[in-house]
């Protein structure tokens, strides 16, 4: 059984190396979680994203809860939840903390204009994860292809749009 520290000072440091949100962090999460330490299964890991995707709240606090509830119940969400939002919740009292002076530095920007380009990278990292996994046959990926584009093109409301899409997956997919 993994310790709550061991499961805190996991989460912490995949909370402290992920910039972009939650769906930047899902390859993160896979790599340690199933492939480096073997926590959790594939299959669960995919359970969880799905899962985290419809339940209200940022996914890296649904990840976390679920992923540490299924390790230790009740104490390993709360540990895994604490642990992935204490970076965030340091770096957020630091800034505060110096606001003004941060917001106008030119290494402030320059570390911004680095980033931006590797949370593109890691979420579509997570789009290839999701896709991989979990699509199995033609139709599914021509339902992606097909929102892809009504949701570029169109830009529905994503609650909506989110329904439509089960519903129309009830029906077509086996």
């Amino acid at each position: 059984m993994v310790s709550f520290i061991k499961i805190y000072l996991e989460f912490f440091k995949i909370g402290a190396v992920t910039f972009g949100g939650g769906q930047a962090m899902l390859p993160i999460l896979k790599h340690e979680l199933v492939t480096n330490l073997h926590w959790i299964d594939m299959k669960n890991f995919l359970y969880f994203v799905s899962v985290s995707q419809v339940t209200p709240g940022p996914i890296s606090i649904n990840m976390a809860t679920f992923i540490g509830y299924s390790m230790r119940g009740f104490g390993g969400s709360l540990v895994a939840t604490t642990g992935v939002a204490s970076p965030s919740f340091i770096v957020i009292l630091l800034i505060a903390a110096v606001f003004k002076k941060f917001a106008d530095s030119r290494i402030y920007k320059a570390f911004i204009k680095g980033v931006k380009p590797v949370i593109v990278v890691l979420l579509i990292g997570a789009i290839y994860l999701i896709i991989k996994g979990a699509f199995v046959g033609a139709i599914p990926f021509v339902l992606a292809a097909a929102a892809f584009a009504v949701f570029i093109k169109f830009k529905p409301n994503a609650f909506l749009f989110l329904i439509a899409m089960g519903i129309i997956g009830i029906f077509l997919i086996p």
